[in-house]
């Protein structure tokens, strides 16, 4: 049987994971069917997809974890469709809380790792006749913006294209291509001397970090457990709660370009003034300003293969800042010390430098010890670009994109913001036990907004 060696960054998302702790990711994606369409558009297109048995990366591979972690490459008659293609209603007409109480339910259970790791769910019955595609995969195999790149080749930008594929018979380009081996080994004494640099350089950038950190010279530069412990930060169930927002993308832009910071920066400051106001509720607001743990891609913009590629910054969310506009301010500056960071470092050096400097995060996770010393951040918050233009699949209008995610012991919340066709769309992925309310959060996000924009004028009434 064919095997492909799993990169250690990707390897570790499957020793991290515990029963508690499942470790999927999304997407979700909400669409209107086309004009006119007959009443069985949906099961008639589900019908279509389960006649189609072809299956591309990743919807072919399995898990292989001893002795060392290995894709292991399943011939198309070997992959039960029917298990993982599921159809299922709401009761009509369902809306926004029903969905994400079913989303909530799917994503609390892990996937089978005797088998290929992705589910698909069609659910219909929302109102207006709208359905939603939820997908659920396993970390080790795709980051979010491998996710989106799928649906991107999967979806259409013409509203005419009928016939469409199923996401597993378009799946993603592996870097070695369907039938090869891939060797995580250096071939070339030229390629063990780039590792070995990258290595040193990431060694030498962890050190430069952990120093300046610790003089104090750069107080804006955060690292990992620098971290207050707050609710979210404690051991969790296995039980999820999801819950969505969306706002116009243009928003953020305006606040954005009259403050001179990024989409991003405005997107943690809002979070930081729904959070402030959520703990503040529970008298649970802590001194010391909320940090999060914020994904960064460096995937080329050609590749969409299986695996992560992603780096990660630690910023901080200035919970601990009232005004907007200062927190804002205070944001831009944690962010723009961890950038300046990451750039100081050689190309070669960002994978070993991301693997170091999550060591001791992975090493704490998968000796069961988060929850219950301190944590290396209070969330993840990511920010993931879509596709910038609107999407269809088989004329169907896709409205929504959101990204359930992962949650560990130690991380009881993970918010994750999909910008795509000019809307912002957020989606909260929290513990059952540890996030009580949590739909509170989610509308508090709005207000965040609402009193940053009109402390800068860029209010539209």
């Amino acid at each position: 049987m064919q095997t492909i060696v799993l990169k250690p960054f990707d390897a570790a998302w499957f020793y991290v994971e515990k029963a508690e702790t499942p470790a999927n990711v999304g997407p979700l994606l909400i669409l209107t069917p086309p004009a006119g369409a007959p009443d069985n558009f949906i099961s008639e297109f589900v019908e279509q997809w389960r006649q189609c048995k072809t299956f591309m990366p990743p919807f072919n591979y399995r898990i292989r974890r001893n002795p060392i972690p290995v894709w292991e490459v399943l011939p198309d008659d070997a992959i039960d469709l029917d298990y993982h293609l599921r159809h299922s209603a709401l009761p009509a007409p369902g809306g926004e809380r029903e969905l994400g109480v079913m989303i909530s339910r799917l994503h609390s259970h892990p996937l089978d790792l005797k088998r290929p790791l992705w589910e698909c769910h069609v659910i219909e019955g929302l109102a207006g006749g709208r359905f939603a595609i939820y997908m659920k995969f396993h970390h080790g195999q795709l980051d979010g913006v491998a996710t989106t790149r799928l649906f991107e080749g999967v979806l259409s930008s013409d509203r005419s294209a009928r016939g469409m594929l199923p996401p597993w018979a378009v799946g993603v380009r592996s870097s070695t291509g369907r039938d090869s081996k891939q060797n995580t080994t250096p071939s070339s004494g030229m390629g063990l001397r780039n590792s070995l640099g990258g290595i040193a350089g990431a060694a030498k950038g962890l050190f430069r970090m952990a120093t300046t950190i610790r003089s104090g010279s750069e107080p804006e530069l955060t690292g990992p457990f620098q971290a207050p412990d707050t609710i979210f930060n404690g051991r969790i169930s296995a039980q999820r709660r999801f819950a969505t927002q969306q706002y116009e993308l243009a928003r953020f832009k305006r606040v954005a370009k009259a403050t001179e910071v990024s989409v991003n920066d405005v997107f943690l400051a809002v979070t930081g003034g729904a959070m402030r106001r959520y703990l503040m509720e529970v008298d649970a607001l802590p001194e010391r300003s909320i940090v999060g743990q914020v994904p960064v891609s460096v995937r080329a913009t050609d590749s969409n293969g299986v695996g992560n590629q992603i780096a990660f910054m630690y910023a901080r969310l200035r919970t601990d800042i009232e005004d907007p506009l200062e927190r804002l301010a205070a944001v831009h500056a944690s962010t723009a010390a961890g950038k300046a960071m990451h750039e100081s470092l050689p190309a070669e050096s960002v994978t070993p430098f991301t693997m170091l400097l999550s060591g001791p995060y992975i090493a704490q996770t998968i000796l069961g010890l988060g929850g219950r010393v301190s944590p290396a951040a209070n969330l993840v918050i990511s920010n993931v670009p879509g596709p910038p233009a609107p999407l269809f699949f088989n004329g169907a209008s896709v409205e929504e994109m959101y990204g359930p995610s992962v949650l560990f012991h130690g991380q009881a919340l993970n918010i994750t913001m999909f910008s795509y066709a000019g809307r912002a769309n957020i989606s909260y992925t929290g513990c059952r036990d540890s996030m009580p309310s949590m739909q509170k959060l989610a509308v508090y996000t709005g207000e965040a907004l609402d009193h940053l924009e009109s402390a800068v004028g860029a209010k539209i009434s």
